[in-house]
């Protein structure tokens, strides 16, 4: 394929810790890497990404947001002010992400004429963008645009319930579909998150992680019975309470480690006795490491099929045992198996090498060549 130009826009990049700035750092990294012109344009922060466009040929490019409250660089903001507008407009307005609408406009003003666009939600006001600088900037507008998506918008049971009822989401949603020459997900059950008459624009391409970047450690029983969950929780929907009560009635000796942002343990640190360690997130490639190290990881599941959570690939690289955890803990049996070494109920996983960032890249040229 010839050298095509690209340009990538998502909200963050590395070094923020979230699967979206892994998304974007893989994907542009790797398209770089096959030969391509890639741009990316992210909330930055200020760190310095000299080295990294050195390294990858890839060139990194800052949206200056006015009411964004989180850089990629970690740095948060979070003030009085932050918080009225924040309550006061994100359910009506979807505020503050609301100004990537705008802010992907002058984006696309700059960036004329390229041949692929590529737009990463969350959050999904970056593809409304994308559709109303088509609809702008049409003649000049990339040659083909691929929307990825995480997660659904309208149809997510984490954010749908407050939205469904409000028209101009709706419309907005259907709108973006309609421009949009593909829409990314990564699993085919997660079709069913999108309105019906734009499920043939779906592909499925899975998160992508470049395997050579990310080494385990050699793995030698633990002492005592020792399990890892890395990611965050969701209110009820992903909801580790119910498991932690059932960790505290028993009589053995474990340890379960969690590397999460939620602050909501500090009752369960007391009442499991250092039987439970809490840490905060490290960089990915340091967590797979330390996966590595578990005799088996728990994943706490979604309430429904339209959402993966992208952990599932990093545990799968570790190659240690899954077990599967709902937030209500009915998994009593399955655990104790575990806990005996017998991992005949662990959770199964496809071919590794679909989500190996050399195949996820060539899906995602491979959209545009059909689109030529």
């Amino acid at each position: 394929m010839e050298k095509l130009k690209i340009v990538v826009i998502s909200k963050y990049l590395f070094p923020q810790l979230t699967p979206r700035a892994f998304r974007t750092t893989e994907l542009a990294e790797e398209l770089a890497r096959q030969g391509h012109d890639v741009t990316i344009y992210a909330v930055l922060g200020d760190y310095d990404y000299s080295s990294f466009e050195k390294e990858t040929n890839v060139k990194v490019r800052n949206m200056k947001m006015l009411f964004a409250t989180a850089n990629s660089d970690g740095n948060v903001r979070y003030n009085l002010f932050d918080k009225i507008l924040y309550h006061g407009l994100n359910r009506i307005f979807d505020f503050p992400d609301i100004e990537f609408l705008f802010k992907v406009l002058s984006v696309i003003k700059v960036e004329k004429s390229a041949d692929m666009l590529i737009t990463i939600a969350v959050p999904h006001s970056i593809h409304w963008g994308g559709a109303l600088a088509k609809n702008i900037y049409h003649k000049s507008f990339p040659k083909t645009w691929v929307s990825d998506c995480g997660d659904p918008y309208m149809g997510s049971s984490f954010s749908g319930n407050k939205r469904k009822y409000l028209l101009h989401f709706k419309l907005l949603e259907k709108w973006w579909c309609k421009n949009t020459n593909y829409i990314t997900i990564p699993i085919e059950e997660g079709r069913n998150g999108y309105y019906s008459e734009f499920h043939n624009k779906i592909k499925i391409i899975p998160q992508g992680f470049n395997f050579e970047k990310t080494p385990i450690d050699v793995y030698s029983k633990n002492i005592v019975p020792t399990f890892i969950y890395a990611g965050s929780f969701h209110g009820k929907l992903r909801n580790p309470e119910k498991f932690l009560e059932f960790l505290n009635t028993l009589d053995f000796d474990y340890k379960f480690i969690i590397y999460t942002n939620t602050k909501l343990f500090d009752k369960y640190l007391s009442l499991l006795k250092g039987k439970l360690e809490i840490k905060d997130y490290i960089p990915r490639k340091n967590l797979i490491f330390e996966l590595s190290k578990a005799d088996f990881l728990i994943n706490f599941s979604n309430p429904d099929k339209l959402h993966s959570p992208s952990k599932l690939i990093d545990y799968s690289i570790t190659r240690r045992p899954i077990l599967n955890i709902s937030s209500d803990f009915t998994e009593e049996t399955v655990f104790y198996e575990f806990i005996e070494n017998n991992y005949t109920n662990m959770v199964e996983f496809d071919n590794l090498e679909d989500y190996n960032i050399k195949n996820v890249a060539k899906k995602f040229l491979t959209l545009c060549k059909k689109n030529d």
